[in-house]
């Protein structure tokens, strides 16, 4: 197998949650372009049929659509249902979706973190990655090919407070990704990519604005959606065969440098 050859993903059927016009477009798209058959999934029935009909537009592998909220496990059996319906056994998960963030402007500052928010950071930043490496688990045994990838946040690395929930459950998230490699090996691996302060097109949004979040970084900017793609494909594909229980960055250096 070539260099070239072990980052391809043809025949693959790829999962990804919390597709939207940032990481989960550019992820898909990549993952479609190199062969594998993409199942995407948000909220936005809207925005998941245009990129959908972007993917199928082009050459490499097809996309279908299915609306889902992946803070509720009945709606990811229902995803992981029409996928399998679609394209065979899973192959790659993507899970990308996130929730929980407050920001305290005028609010209560650390008590915004209420009952439901700590419940909705929880299901769809930890709680999601585990419902679906338990409803794939399965398909990577039989086929021993499984990547589970979580996207990570800096968040849970480095307090942002009053955004609480949201950092214990990303934190959280790191270790059931370390639990489930040692679990789940050698037939899955699972990995953390850690995305830092992107936007589609690496501008700062008007939500982060006063934050400081880009001069926290190593690289002093935004980063553009489309630089986490690399890592993406990475920990799909064969090229990181013996990786697993780890954490890649792409967040300008935020993490790895602080002081």
């Amino acid at each position: 197998m070539s260099v070239t050859d072990r980052f391809r993903l043809d025949g693959r059927t790829a999962i990804l949650t919390g597709v939207g016009p940032g990481v989960g477009e550019h992820v898909a798209k990549a993952y479609a372009e190199l062969g594998a058959n993409v199942v995407i999934s948000a909220r936005s029935a809207d925005r998941l049929d245009r990129i959908a009909g972007e993917i199928n537009a082009l050459s490499g592998g097809r996309a279908i659509a299915v609306t889902a909220d992946a803070g509720e496990k009945a709606d990811l059996v229902n995803l992981v249902a029409k996928a399998r319906a679609a394209f065979g056994p899973i192959h790659i998960v993507f899970s990308n979706a996130a929730a929980g963030v407050v920001y305290g402007k005028e609010g209560k500052g650390i008590w915004d973190n209420d009952d439901a928010v700590w419940k909705t950071a929880l299901d769809v930043n930890l709680m999601a990655t585990w419902w679906l490496a338990e409803l794939t688990t399965q398909d990577m045994e039989a086929h021993g090919k499984g990547s589970i990838i979580a996207v990570q946040s800096c968040g849970g690395f480095t307090p942002l407070p009053p955004a609480i929930a949201y950092g214990v459950s990303k934190a959280a998230l790191l270790f059931a990704v370390r639990s489930l490699a040692k679990a789940l090996a050698p037939h899955t691996r699972v990995n953390c990519l850690c995305v830092g302060s992107m936007s589609p097109d690496g501008q700062e949004a008007e939500i982060h604005r006063g934050l400081g979040l880009a001069e926290r970084n190593a690289i002093k900017r935004f980063g553009a959606a489309d630089e986490a793609v690399g890592a993406a494909i990475l920990l799909a594909s064969d090229a990181s065969s013996y990786t697993t229980g780890s954490t890649i960055f792409t967040e300008g250096g935020r993490v790895g440098t602080i002081s």
